[in-house]
């Protein structure tokens, strides 16, 4: 078990500089609304720069520093000034566990979401990908990006984001809807301008579904404000005060 733990280490680092020497400067602003409204309920922008990311909210006021070629995240509350760090096998670990509680669960939507199966269909004149299923459907707006090396980004960050969000928020869904939504645009070599995603309160439910829409735009070029932005978060990841993950999280979820 321990050598298997170190090859996959050894295998993480050497993608991860592969990844380094490569990578693109570019940005992402991302907005999510809940159903119809006109203001979004959070707003975001991820910055990558020097093959680190730096995924910035607004409400609540956290940061989140993925750092490809350490495979580990760090994570800054802005508000109370803490930071706490994890890696990528540590999330990998609690997902495998995330599964196989999520099969045996008593609630048929997280059954479901344990291994997600939907139906896919696409209009590619318009530039949608529908994925569809009883429980959740996904529809997404694709735009394609020529640029190969900023998709392969993206979607890199997207995945280890979902993954993150389900350690980080107790009780939150199991990821593996999305991750199955982030495949089908990366097979595609496309980013989304607009994710439309419906759950609904049960396969033969006459109530309306709950419906989340985010809306992500793309920018190419990083502009001074993001590169003083990211000197400053960088100061911050050693000034603020560690605390380890289940402290970090506690916090998060009581606001004090």
């Amino acid at each position: 078990m321990r050598t298997m733990s170190r090859f996959a280490v050894s295998l993480m680092l050497l993608t991860a500089v592969v990844g380094w020497a490569s990578a693109e400067d570019f940005r992402v602003d991302n907005a999510v609304f809940n159903g119809d409204e006109k203001r979004p309920s959070t707003e975001s922008t991820t910055i990558f720069h020097a093959g680190v990311v730096y995924d910035c909210m607004k409400s609540p006021a956290e940061t989140v520093v993925f750092d490809q070629s350490a495979g580990r995240f760090v994570l800054l509350n802005l508000t109370h000034k803490k930071r706490t760090e994890l890696n990528t096998l540590q999330i990998t670990s609690f997902l495998m566990q995330l599964r196989s509680k999520a099969a045996g669960s008593r609630d048929p939507l997280v059954r479901f979401l344990a291994e997600p199966k939907f139906q896919e269909t696409s209009d590619d004149e318009a530039g949608v990908v529908t994925l569809s299923s009883p429980w959740i459907t996904y529809r997404l707006t694709l735009m394609k990006e020529p640029d190969l090396k900023i998709v392969e980004q993206y979607h890199n960050f997207c995945d280890w984001c979902v993954r993150l969000n389900a350690m980080l928020v107790a009780g939150s869904r199991p990821p593996f809807g999305r991750l199955v939504a982030n495949a089908a645009m990366a097979k595609r070599q496309a980013m989304a301008s607009t994710v439309v995603l419906a759950i609904a309160a049960g396969p033969n439910s006459k109530e309306p579904p709950t419906v989340i829409r985010s809306e992500h735009r793309l920018v190419r070029s990083l502009e001074s404000a993001d590169l003083e932005r990211v000197v400053k978060i960088r100061e911050l990841m050693t000034s603020l005060s560690p605390i380890d993950f289940n402290q970090y999280r506690k916090l998060e979820r009581s606001g004090k």
